[in-house]
């Protein structure tokens, strides 16, 4: 029985994938064939390589600003770690994220490091990262459903954008309302029967370290509010950048009607239903940017000049890990 486990989930993971890659594949074959890209290369050549340097630029503070956010729910947790080292660390994440399948890669490397920096803080140096992810979430939330509301009569014009917009405000309100059920009713997650069962996987002291890492996040009202605020300037920032994008392509888009397209497009490729957004973020920006006269090419290419600006930062990250010194388990880190 345990022999066929294994296989089974094995079979599962990589049916997963294959269907994903299937609708990546689908809809980046379907984009392909539907757009000329003579005027692709026309767009491209016409672009001002000033505006793509400052987007190139604000991209790197998008990172940084995520840097000191994540240092801060650090310190929550009593682990303190130098700036510069949370800025090491965010950017070999940024290098995961985009090299492995997913968009969860870089978290998984983060909490690897950060355990292997507190080893005895598993629980809380693993939660800071989970946390940090969710902070940021929900500053994109907050910003596309501001701006989705304002522009709602303009989406629901399209059928594809107004339900796109329907199922982001669907998704919105789900994860709010789980982030407060985790954050101030933690112990409705603490089962004890469950403990027993599956003792090899997480012990009670386990457990019990993770509701008090998630009591120390409740508790710190000073901490979630600058978090907060940080993730606000790191999405500005990742903002600024798409629309120093549109500039160096030409594009006349009002920057608050990007920045719901961008925060609505966000959250919705984080739905695994394909590999690492591919395909589903240009189809839904092509749509999007069709409700303002823009055609297929000009929106493919912003498209694929947004994520180049994204990857030239992820190669940085490359750069960070192949140079990356771990350090030994008994160092201790200055604040």
């Amino acid at each position: 029985m345990s022999d066929k486990t294994p296989t089974a989930k094995q079979k599962r993971d990589w049916l997963s994938v294959v269907l994903r890659s299937a609708v990546s594949t689908g809809i980046l074959s379907f984009l392909f064939f539907k757009v000329d890209w003579t005027k692709i290369t026309a767009v491209v050549e016409r672009s001002n390589p000033i505006d793509i340097l400052l987007g190139l630029f604000f991209g790197g503070v998008q990172i940084f600003f995520s840097a000191i956010r994540w240092k801060i729910l650090l310190q929550t947790q009593e682990i303190f770690i130098p700036a510069v080292k949370a800025f090491e660390l965010t950017l070999i994440g940024q290098f995961f994220n985009a090299f492995l399948l997913g968009s969860t890669g870089g978290d998984i490397i983060r909490i690897y490091y950060i355990v292997q920096l507190y080893p005895q803080k598993k629980a809380a140096g693993s939660l800071s990262v989970i946390y940090d992810r969710v902070i940021g979430l929900l500053g994109l939330i907050l910003i596309g459903q501001l701006l989705a509301l304002n522009f709602f009569k303009l989406f629901e014009a399209n059928p594809i954008t107004r339900h796109a917009v329907w199922l982001f405000l669907s998704i919105s309100l789900f994860i709010l309302l789980l982030f407060g059920l985790i954050l101030f009713f933690p112990n409705i997650f603490y089962f004890e029967k469950r403990t027993k069962k599956k003792s090899n996987l997480l012990s009670k002291q386990d457990l019990n370290n993770l509701v008090d890492a998630i009591s120390r996040y409740r508790h710190g009202k000073k901490e979630n509010f600058l978090a907060l605020c940080y993730s606000f300037a790191s999405h500005a920032s990742t903002l600024i950048m798409a629309y120093f994008a549109t500039r160096s392509l030409h594009l006349d888009i009002p920057f608050l009607f990007l920045a719901s397209i961008l925060a609505i497009v966000s959250v919705l490729i984080s739905i695994p239903v394909s590999i690492s957004g591919l395909g589903v973020r240009e189809g839904l920006i092509v749509v999007f940017f069709q409700l303002l006269g823009i055609k297929v090419e000009p929106a493919l290419s912003f498209s694929l000049l947004v994520f180049a600006m994204s990857l030239f930062w992820s190669l940085i990250g490359g750069i960070v890990y192949l140079g990356y010194k771990k350090p030994k388990t008994d160092d201790t880190i200055n604040r």
